[in-house]
């Protein structure tokens, strides 16, 4: 009884398995990354098959802003990359209504039953990943890079704090390197949040890293403004090496909504320019 049993719910979910599917994906908000595509069902459709089954000849919609990542048993297997729609053709699910012959779907069959019943040969997801350049990241939170300030006409040589902060912009550079290196299998979404912490961390560190090479040779206060279309330069430059390596991102954009000296140092700087004019009168 129990491989009549099995026959029978292998019979019925291969036969489920067999129709071709159309997925597609709404806008994807700003503030996602990656989202699980939906298969459309109409409530009148017969189509009740598995959903992370994909029946070869398929239809893979990716709009303007998007690419679709398939993933077939944890392993990404095709990547669409342009708008429009994508025909889905592996072979490991061909159906009767793309041209599959009675020899593959007994093998399917027999696979099945040998499962209990209703185990499918591969197991599929499509992810669609957000391409779109992503806004509003913040960077710097007030961080503090050293420099050295002189001024020899005030007989000034120290080292001061030269605070900073501002936003960057972001988008995916290589959507499988990102699934593969830092998203993975996801249930539903996978937000920018989940990446804010991380981006921050990395822009800060190469920020200090560009803001200590190119102010190091010391300066005058009012020239640290000068110096921002340079540290903008090379910090995107760095960060990207990094980062389309690492995880498949790149900068896109950075702006500063604050350069400027610490308020302590610019009170001291003061002082002493003041005690300088002072003794020369």
């Amino acid at each position: 009884m129990g491989i009549i049993k099995a026959f029978g719910s292998s019979l019925g979910s291969m036969a489920a398995d067999q129709w071709k599917e159309f997925f597609y994906c709404d806008s994807i908000p700003a503030d996602q990354i990656m989202v699980r595509g939906s298969r459309h069902a109409p409530a009148q459709s017969v189509n009740n098959g598995n959903q992370d089954i994909i029946t070869d000849g398929s239809i893979i919609a990716v709009a303007d802003g998007q690419c679709a990542v398939i993933v077939s048993n944890g392993r990404v297997i095709a990547v669409f990359r342009e708008s429009g729609e994508h025909e889905f053709r592996t072979g490991e699910t061909a159906g009767i209504f793309s041209g599959a012959g009675p020899g593959k779907f007994g093998k399917e069959l027999m696979r099945r039953i040998s499962f209990g019943g209703d185990a499918p040969a591969v197991n599929h997801r499509i992810y669609y990943i957000n391409m779109k350049v992503i806004p509003n990241n913040r960077f710097g939170s007030g961080i503090e890079v050293p420099v050295r300030v002189r001024d020899a006409a005030r007989n000034i040589d120290i080292d001061c704090m030269l605070v900073m902060s501002g936003s960057f912009a972001f988008r995916i550079y290589d959507p499988e390197k990102i699934y593969r290196q830092v998203i993975g299998n996801v249930k539903r979404i996978y937000p920018v949040s989940y990446l804010a912490a991380q981006m921050q961390a990395d822009v800060d560190s190469t920020l200090l890293s560009a803001a200590g090479t190119v102010c190091g040779g010391g300066f005058r206060p009012y020239e640290a403004s000068g110096f921002i279309p340079e540290i903008q330069e090379r910090v995107m430059e760095e960060a990207n090496t990094m980062l389309r390596k690492l995880r498949g991102i790149e900068l896109t954009a950075l702006a500063f909504d604050s350069f400027r000296m610490a308020d302590p140092d610019t009170g001291t700087i003061r002082t002493i320019q003041l005690a300088s004019v002072m003794r020369t009168q």
